[in-house]
């Protein structure tokens, strides 16, 4: 099969043709539709999680898929070739990604794909859907909440403020001035421009009397720090991206965590519900060819991208 794979650690990666691979016990394999990119797939191959996981090479990266099951691995019952799944690899390994046209996938991380959802649009749901819905829950949203979401138009940002407006809370995005219009297309009630001058600022303009929770996907832990002053009695902050200092922020009765999307297929099924549903939308979508994985991935890296990003291997 054909994939995109790296050698070493902080290469260029290029095409591979590499073996088909086999479902292992638990594992379907797919035939991939689209492969959704994360900030963690950056890391993967830049090195900086060498020593935490094994890895193989050469190294397939990419979590998220969608697309058609193909094979069945030992142990695997109410699965049929032919069915439409989208998810994650669910594996303790890395280099088995889904950056290819094959993926072996955990059937404890994948769902049925709807009729309704796009086939290959899909594989934007998978971690940045769940990890935004495990923030909003850490966040306790209800209704008349102000949430700041730090990072609001990117993958995760993009289905946490459609998340927690459709709890309730008034959201104040923080992105840049370009993404304000999709910002508020999402449900943002205002929106802060973090380029020119003092968000906690801007912030406290808007919501002099407070508010009562933080949702970070942008990691600026002095950032955060401060804009943790504004929060009411027992208001919360969530981190995707670790910068959320628990043990300085529990004394002053604020309760943060530093949140892991972990996909299942309960989370997956309740996502696929509500966009069937058309209670919320899809990010912005930006697809790329197989071959062009490198320009997706230096895409991805400079930070800004708006929504997501998606490779289609065929």
């Amino acid at each position: 099969m054909k994939a995109f794979a790296y050698e070493e650690f902080g290469g260029s990666g290029s095409l591979h043709d590499l073996p088909t691979p086999e479902p292992g016990k638990g594992q379907l394999r797919i035939r991939v539709a689209g492969a959704g990119l994360n900030p963690f797939d950056v890391s993967v191959i830049s090195g900086r999680l060498e020593g935490m996981m094994e890895t193989r090479f050469p190294l397939v990266p990419g979590m998220d898929a969608s697309g058609t099951v193909e094979a069945l691995g030992a142990g695997v019952e109410g699965w049929s070739v032919g069915d439409e799944v989208f998810g994650s690899v669910g594996k303790m390994v890395l280099g088995e990604g889904t950056l290819g046209e094959l993926a072996t996938v955990s059937i404890g991380t994948v769902a049925r794909k709807p009729g309704d959802l796009d086939r290959t649009v899909a594989a934007s749901i998978p971690t940045a859907g769940v990890t935004a819905g495990v923030m909003v829950d850490a966040l306790d949203v209800a209704e008349g909440y102000t949430i700041v979401a730090v990072g609001a138009t990117g993958g995760v940002g993009s289905y946490l403020v459609q998340l927690a407006a459709r709890r309730g809370a008034r959201v104040i995005a923080v992105c840049r001035s370009a993404n304000g219009d999709y910002a508020r297309g999402l449900g943002a009630a205002e929106v802060v421009d973090h380029e020119p001058g003092d968000v906690v600022e801007a912030v406290r303009a808007l919501a002099p009397g407070g508010i009562d929770g933080i949702a970070d996907m942008h990691g600026d832990a002095e950032q955060i720090a401060r804009l943790a002053e504004q929060l009411r009695p027992g208001g919360h902050v969530a981190s995707a991206v670790g910068a959320a200092d628990v043990d300085a922020l529990k004394p002053r009765g604020i309760e943060a965590v530093n949140v892991q999307g972990r996909v299942s297929t309960g989370a997956l099924d309740w996502l696929a519900g509500l966009l069937t549903a058309g209670e919320i939308q899809y990010p912005e979508i930006q697809t790329f060819q197989l071959a062009d994985t490198g320009a997706a991935f230096d895409r991805l890296a400079t930070g800004h991208v708006r929504g997501k990003l998606l490779v289609l291997p065929g």
